[in-house]
């Protein structure tokens, strides 16, 4: 989307940390969410800065839920406060322009009380916000990160207390912002739900409990494998992955540029070829490494590098071709020049391609597993995520296990007990799981059916 000319001005309008600080705090006399009123459901995100069928799902979700008053946080700048307006048929507000999820001013240093550095202190999730942000841009001023964790906390209580949601459904929980908005929610005792595209492609997923490995699937693999799915349902999970093969629909454009020998500086062609995916280590749930972050997402690696380092070196050491393919957020955010001397890295080709020729799949908690395992290749789970004890993968929630289950995987392949336990968990995904994200294929995938997600909180 092209801003205006009175648009970009916005972009330029920060030459100063007085600007900064007035941005930040413009919410004080702001009383533009005055006009939503109270509502039931808050959506937060900014999902129209990347609008792939989001938002227009949210309006027929809004729709099929007639007695509920919805609103939507939309956290985007300019041209996305416009496209906000054209798309969104239902209440919304914007924030002001510095908490918009990638609009930061680096280089600026703002000036911060002790203060508001106590009060950060106090609060883990304010704590863990601020690391966040920290590691996750490049280049921030002294002072910018604390300001900014400050004055979101202080925007987000506001919001909270002048809509009085019943519950708040956060597009990606781990997102440092969102990570307040859930402090702060579970201070207010305001529910919270959480929303992303789905681990199928051509959904999106809805839930309670939270996201990858604090999903109900990864938290309860036991209760969803006993799930009754009967001869139907089985044969639709077919035909949704033998669709999904077929065209290589995916969540993001692919590049047109397949993935060859030639884009490898060292191929072995009689080697085996081993892919390991990155994930977004900032909204992923592993970072910052913590307890929560060990026990529900990555057991053995603090980041995606550490995975990384670990498998080049099992790789000289079986005689493996190794291949790095890191999250396009990660490189789009400058993190992965340290990254390319690990392995053969690529980052611009068709991931269809690149699965297709490799002999493993190796993650953490990417999702691009189920891209490999729709496309018939064994996957390595290092960490948890939906496919946790869903005997579709290989899986190596210890360090000592990792190149036994690689040597494992790369012999047997992926076999035809995987292949089987994969429809049956597609079947189960698309039949409770996930919603059909409503843009126009060959068939629907999900559930369609929008009306009563919310009653528990409205009743």
């Amino acid at each position: 989307m092209i801003p205006t000319e009175e648009e970009k001005k916005e972009y330029l309008a920060y030459k100063t940390w007085q600007d900064v600080l007035e941005n930040l705090k413009s919410y004080e006399g702001d009383m533009a969410a005055s006009a939503a009123g109270k509502t039931d459901i808050l959506f937060c995100g900014a999902m129209a800065a990347f609008d792939k069928g989001i938002l227009n799902f949210l309006n027929e979700l809004v729709k099929a839920n007639a007695g509920i008053k919805f609103c939507l946080l939309s956290e985007v700048t300019a041209e996305y406060r416009r496209y906000t307006a054209e798309k969104v048929k239902f209440p919304f507000v914007c924030t002001p322009h510095l908490f918009a999820k990638e609009m930061v001013i680096t280089g600026m240093c703002v000036p911060v009380s002790k203060e508001q550095v106590r009060q950060i202190g106090k609060k883990t999730f304010l704590s863990e916000a601020l690391r966040n942000i920290k590691a996750r841009q490049i280049g921030l001023g002294d002072g910018y990160a604390e300001a900014w964790v400050f004055y979101a906390y202080k925007y987000i209580c506001a919001i909270l207390e002048l809509l009085s949601p019943r519950a708040v459904v956060l597009w990606n929980g781990f997102y440092a912002f969102h990570h307040i908005a859930k402090g702060v929610c579970r201070e207010k005792k305001i529910a919270v739900m959480y929303m992303e595209f789905g681990c199928i492609p051509g959904t999106f997923c809805i839930e309670r409990m939270g996201q990858q490995g604090e999903s109900w699937p990864a938290r309860k693999p036991a209760k969803f494998r006993r799930m009754e799915i009967s001869g139907e349902e089985m044969e639709m999970a077919g035909r949704a992955i033998d669709y999904l093969k077929r065209t290589g629909l995916n969540r993001n454009i692919q590049p047109i540029k397949p993935f060859s020998a030639g884009c490898m500086k060292n191929y072995r062609g009689a080697k085996k070829t081993i892919v390991f995916f990155g994930h977004n280590e900032y909204e992923s749930g592993v970072f910052p490494y913590n307890f929560n972050a060990r026990k529900y997402h990555s057991p053995c690696f603090a980041c995606s590098l550490a995975a990384l380092k670990y498998l080049s070196v099992l790789a000289v050491k079986n005689d493996w071709n190794l291949i790095y393919k890191p999250h396009p957020a990660m490189v789009s955010l400058g993190h992965e020049e340290k990254n390319r001397k690990w392995g053969e890295y690529t980052d611009d080709v068709n991931i269809n391609s690149l699965i297709d020729f490799s002999d493993l799949a190796v993650t953490i908690v990417s999702q691009t597993a189920y891209i490999a395992l729709i496309r018939e290749k064994p996957v390595l789970m290092l960490g948890y995520t939906q496919l946790k004890n869903k005997g579709c993968c290989y899986e190596a929630f210890h360090v000592r296990q990792i190149q036994k289950q690689m040597k494992k995987a790369l012999r047997e392949g992926y076999t035809e007990k995987q292949r089987e336990n994969f429809r049956r968990h597609v079947a189960g995904l698309l039949k409770e799981y996930l919603y059909d994200d409503m843009q126009e294929k060959e068939m629907p995938l999900g559930k369609r059916e929008l009306q009563g997600i919310f009653d528990h909180w409205t009743d």
